[in-house]
């Protein structure tokens, strides 16, 4: 199960996969039943379209190394986040652009204050939280490559957010291998 927030996420390139090489794209999960929505974009030819739109079954995405929560977000500001998500679509074909340059440009975006001052991506040193997605991207990609499932969840460390996925799976790993829970 996947809880409702925002999460990055990495995919392999290769095969075996190379250290930082990923595709990048984000994802708000809303729901339990119906997921929520995938924005990333893709290259066609010489240049790169947006590709969003709804995904029920994320997990399951092809070379998918996993989902990475960088942020809680309430349902009320979910509109702002797919609007600033699309935001830069008209602007994807520049020099520089990629998956990953255009993935931090819209955590940039949602860095800054909205309805009241509240800001939904709270972390201001986006290099740091590069390099921690690209080393639990690393950690991850050969189990992504060899097409393990189910495909793991993280949370930031950076960011302040808590996956309790990963709390719940060390737990039930603890009570499947009969390790016990102790104070």
């Amino acid at each position: 199960m996947i809880d409702p927030n925002l999460y990055v996420l990495l995919f392999t390139r290769n095969d075996p996969p190379k250290a930082n090489d990923f595709h990048w794209g984000l994802y708000l999960h809303q729901n339990p039943i119906t997921g929520g929505t995938k924005y990333h974009i893709k290259t066609v030819g010489p240049g790169w379209i947006p590709d969003h739109g709804a995904n029920a079954a994320i997990m399951k995405e092809f070379l998918l190394v996993g989902l990475f929560r960088i942020a809680d977000v309430p349902a009320h500001q979910h509109p702002h986040l797919d609007r600033t998500f699309r935001s830069l679509d008209a602007r994807l074909n520049h020099p520089t652009q990629t998956c990953r340059v255009w993935a931090l440009d819209v955590l940039a975006l949602l860095q800054k204050q909205v309805d009241g001052g509240e800001r939904i991506f709270k972390w201001d040193d986006i290099p740091a939280l590069q390099q921690e997605i690209f080393d639990w991207g690393n950690l991850h990609s050969m189990s992504a490559a060899r097409n393990e499932q189910p495909r793991p969840i993280g949370a930031s460390t950076l960011c302040g957010v808590v996956c309790h996925i990963a709390l719940w799976a060390l737990v039930s790993s603890w009570i499947i291998t009969g390790l016990e829970l102790r104070r």
